[in-house]
């Protein structure tokens, strides 16, 4: 029930549940299935609760974040000096465990925005953790400048093998 920032290899001390960054929301119904693979171990609309938009690795779906390759970046984000805020709250199912961490490629530009208040830094790691029950987690990612990046995602589920993904925030087609 909490997600928690940290390095790549801790889970650092910023666990927030009960304040609007750290804790979930309530649980509800999503769309019929439909998509295709998005990258190797991540999927587009792979169950009975992903849309075509939502990326999914194991437990954790994002719900339209596949949609983010192409369309209008301020219908999806949010412009500060520092670059771009995008607002995407993950389902996990009950009792995983998610650890996912910003590629190296691209942590001087890309963060977590998971699991702190408001001013606190994007992290480059963030380990979700579910309620007994589906969970949902506030926040979302930074992407300095102008907000437009490929960027890699290592996802590991539980004590399984890190999965590697790349997400494309309006860079359109991004190299797995």
């Amino acid at each position: 029930m909490t997600a928690r920032a940290g390095t790549p290899h801790t889970t650092g001390s910023n666990t927030v549940p009960g304040t609007p960054a750290g804790s979930p929301l309530p649980t509800s119904s999503g769309s019929p299935p439909s998509g295709t693979p998005r990258s190797p171990g991540a999927t587009r609309g792979a169950s009975a609760k992903d849309a075509p938009g939502d990326v999914r690795v194991g437990p954790l779906v994002w719900r339209g974040l596949g949609d983010l390759a192409t369309g209008d970046q301020n219908a999806h984000g949010e412009q500060n000096s520092d670059g771009w805020h995008y607002r995407l709250v993950p389902r996990l199912n009950a009792g995983a465990v998610v650890t996912v961490t910003i590629g190296a490629e691209q942590r001087a530009r890309a963060g977590l925005e998971y699991g702190g208040g408001y001013g606190i830094a994007p992290a480059p790691s963030v380990v979700f953790h579910a309620c007994t029950s589906t969970t949902f987690f506030t926040g979302g990612f930074f992407v300095a400048g102008d907000g437009r990046a490929c960027v890699p995602l290592d996802v590991k589920v539980g004590d399984a093998p890190t999965q590697h993904i790349v997400i494309s925030f309006f860079k359109g087609h991004c190299p797995a």
